[in-house]
């Protein structure tokens, strides 16, 4: 009996043992529990904490943006409405005046009462506003309403964009093509000459233009420097009209080859080192007007749309 006594003593501590155990890992893995989540509560409390420490809008503040948002909805006679985005046109760089048809918009009918909320707004459509342009025009224009730059209360509700071919007078016509020839020409000549650069170019830093092809693009690079080594007398420099060409078969020889269709054009030119070539209407570059563009046609953007202003009946 007492064998039996010990034996259940011995079992009965061991079983306390495990108990204690049971329970000390429990309590562990609780607490690891509660760790995270004390640290996920921490960085809850960091982020609160960074939005509640911002000081709040003062009272004088407050009452300035709502004294800006009732501005921004007093009422608005239709001809002012109708100013307002005629002028966003003219900052934008567009052509309002009447004479020239860049611009227009329909007479609207007079503003529509709609309720939103508690508050009861006018509400003024402009439809069918057409404007006409260069593409950075327009699309300035457009920024502007659909942004609310101007004017926060406008809101464009539809746009068409399209654009279109305008014709060419002739003359523009003709001294853009002048100016295409002479540019390809000297891409040309550049390419049968193996050049990277013009050596010695009619440069714009020059100050002076020509347009003498005898002469343009460089006059001045020697034969020797062009890698001649023959005995004949060809002409020096990288020319586009009459231009004596060192054989890339045999340095010995040349040929004579035009680039340009004429030895002298009407417009005046200069060269960049990098081939790129400037079109003016005189040799003085100081005082000449620069002729910028050589497209065949000229793009026009066309828009279409409509815009709604809200304001508010008494502001």
């Amino acid at each position: 009996m007492e064998n039996l006594f010990a034996r259940i003593r011995r079992l009965g501590f061991v079983v306390v043992i495990g108990v204690c155990l049971i329970i000390y890992a429990g309590l562990g893995f609780v607490y690891l529990q509660q760790g995270a989540k004390q640290a996920d509560l921490e960085k809850q409390i960091d982020k609160t904490m960074l939005i509640v420490s911002k000081p709040l809008p003062s009272i004088e503040e407050l009452q300035a943006k709502y004294d800006d948002a009732n501005l921004a909805l007093a009422p608005v006679a239709i001809p002012d409405a109708l100013q307002i985005v005629v002028d966003i046109a003219r900052e934008s760089g567009v052509d309002v005046d009447p004479a020239n048809g860049k611009f227009h918009i329909p007479p609207p009918s007079g503003p529509q009462e709609k309720k939103m909320g508690e508050s009861t707004y006018h509400i003024l459509s402009l439809s069918g506003i057409r404007v006409k342009g260069n593409h950075d025009s327009v699309m300035s224009f457009i920024s502007d309403l659909d942004s609310g730059k101007t004017m926060e209360t406008i809101v464009l509700n539809k746009v068409e964009i399209r654009q279109i071919e305008i014709g060419l007078e002739e003359e523009v016509a003709a001294r853009r093509a002048e100016f295409r020839e002479v540019s390809a020409a000297v891409i040309e000549m550049m390419a049968n000459n193996g050049l990277t650069e013009v050596p010695n170019p009619i440069n714009y830093d020059g100050g002076t233009a020509t347009n003498d092809m005898t002469a343009f693009t460089d006059n001045t690079t020697t034969v020797a420097e062009k890698g001649y080594t023959g005995t004949g007398t060809p002409k020096n420099g990288y020319v586009l009209y009459e231009h004596d060409q060192i054989s890339t078969d045999n340095s010995t020889e040349f040929e004579t080859v035009s680039y340009v269709t004429m030895p002298t054009t009407q417009y005046y030119y200069t060269c960049g080192t990098s081939g790129t070539v400037r079109q003016f209407d005189g040799p003085d570059v100081a005082t000449a007007t620069e002729y910028l563009s050589s497209e065949k046609v000229d793009m026009e953007t066309i828009a279409n749309l409509n815009v709604v202003l809200y304001t508010k009946p008494g502001g």
